[in-house]
């Protein structure tokens, strides 16, 4: 078992390079809900105004990604270490609650969503009949395992996931490199009943992983250095993520389907679709429910993280037993809103921070910090009043049209503003104590 400095910095002789952490970030991004966000996207604009959409939203994800992960690097703890750090020793425990539960409540949605897929590829490529129950328990079961062991273990995974899903999309997307197909695919005209404006698409692509973003120290603090940081984030987030979406775009739009997996073998292998599948959902969620492990164990020291990254799995295996995941959506949409504001704060408050964090601070942490906590309900309200009301929000503001985005600019802004009146404040003091010591 492994605690994985689920308590501590990093140490140095733990640290990893950037191309490290980058593999296993891919092994996030290159997911069944990816391929699928990718194909709408391909379906629902032309190229030519896809592209500059896509880029735009993966640099602002790519910002608030390099942020974190700067933050992570520097400091060398964990999200849920950072969010101590920043809302008080008991002002961060009720957030971190929040942290696991929506992680882990999208774990088991994305376990729930892996067994009706592997049901569905059994029925329709084999004429089997498999239990559903069974598949949820056996595939939830097995992602637990990676989880609980840590960062090596999700790294070696990613190491397997990572070639064989890039030989996948290449396999259906090398074919379709040539002049005339380019010119045909460049042409297309969404109908304009599905058609998506440059805002809409470009918001799509930023909030498709901001919470992930948000919760980059988690890997972050294994970085060698700020810079191998800002390196893996950049290029996954910035440069990565959106090729991966064009990618699985113009697959989409050839086969007409968003539903892109089934290209992405040859025909007649359907068992090697199960495979790519598996580990698809394996090497995305088992990020999840190590992220889930790292916030309990800030919240139940005397527990072992691997102990609770395997109570967090079986939390979340009962949800997806439970056919939860049609009524969790709009519950993990506002559970984003209450976790994205919370890197704001981070950034916010750590601004020129140059050194890692010491146990000996992690000790003498007070109770509660209130100007962080004032800045977090901000951001979580505007999220709330820019949320439509069909998601359970107010629906009353509409800004960047992302109300997690939303959210963390609020949270920000209030953090901003709070810091410069503590820091104008000082200065005053200062200024009035210096006459009485030079008399």
């Amino acid at each position: 078992m492994h605690d994985d400095f689920s308590r501590t910095p990093v140490s140095n002789d733990h640290l990893r390079p950037w191309w490290y952490l980058l593999i296993i970030e891919m092994g996030v991004m290159i997911s069944i809900p990816t391929f699928v966000l990718g194909g709408q996207l391909g379906l629902g604009m032309s190229f030519s105004d896809l592209i500059p959409a896509t880029f735009c939203g993966a640099l602002i994800l790519g910002v608030l990604g390099a942020c974190t992960a700067h933050l992570g690097a520097v400091t060398r703890c964990s999200t849920a270490l950072i969010s101590r750090l920043t809302f008080g020793a008991r002002g961060s425990a009720a957030i971190a609650l929040l942290l696991a539960l929506g992680i882990t409540g999208w774990w088991g949605v994305q376990v729930e969503m892996f067994a009706d897929a592997v049901v569905q590829l059994a029925r329709n490529g084999f004429s089997l009949s498999l239990p559903r129950e069974l598949v949820i328990l056996a595939g939830g079961m097995a992602m637990i395992t990676t989880a609980a062991l840590g960062i090596r273990a999700i790294g070696r995974l990613s190491y397997l996931a990572v070639p064989l899903l890039l030989c996948g999309l290449a396999y259906a997307f090398v074919p379709l490199i040539t002049p005339g197909k380019l010119m045909s695919l460049w042409q297309f005209k969404p109908s304009p009943s599905e058609a998506l404006s440059f805002g809409a698409t470009a918001a799509t692509v930023a909030g498709g992983f901001i919470v992930g973003a948000s919760l980059n120290p988690d890997y972050a603090r294994f970085a060698r250095s700020n810079k191998h940081a800002i390196a893996y984030a950049l290029t996954d987030y910035a440069f990565a993520y959106p090729i991966l979406l064009l990618v699985a775009a113009v697959i989409a739009v050839n086969f007409h389907s968003a539903d892109i997996m089934i290209h992405l073998v040859p025909a007649g292998l359907t068992c090697l679709i199960f495979v790519m599948m598996m580990f698809a959902t394996w090497a995305a969620n088992d990020c999840n429910l190590y992220s889930s492990s790292l916030s309990l164990a800030a919240v139940f020291p005397k527990w072992e993280r691997a102990h609770l990254a395997i109570f967090a799995g079986i939390f979340g295996i009962s949800l997806a037993e439970l056919h939860v995941a049609g009524h969790m959506v709009s519950f993990l949409t506002l559970l984003g809103i209450v976790i994205a504001p919370i890197s704001g704060i981070f950034v916010i408050n750590n601004l020129g921070r140059k050194h890692a964090v010491t146990e000996e601070e992690l000790a003498s942490i007070p109770d509660w910090h209130s100007p962080t906590l004032i800045a977090w309900s901000g951001g979580v309200l505007l999220g709330f009043l820019a949320t439509p009301r069909e998601a359970l929000g107010l629906g009353l503001l509409k800004l960047t049209t992302i109300p997690t985005i939303d959210a963390i600019l609020g949270a920000a802004t209030i953090m901003l503003i709070m810091k410069l009146v503590r820091s104008k404040r000082q200065c005053k003091s200062a200024a009035k104590v210096e006459p009485a010591v030079s008399v």
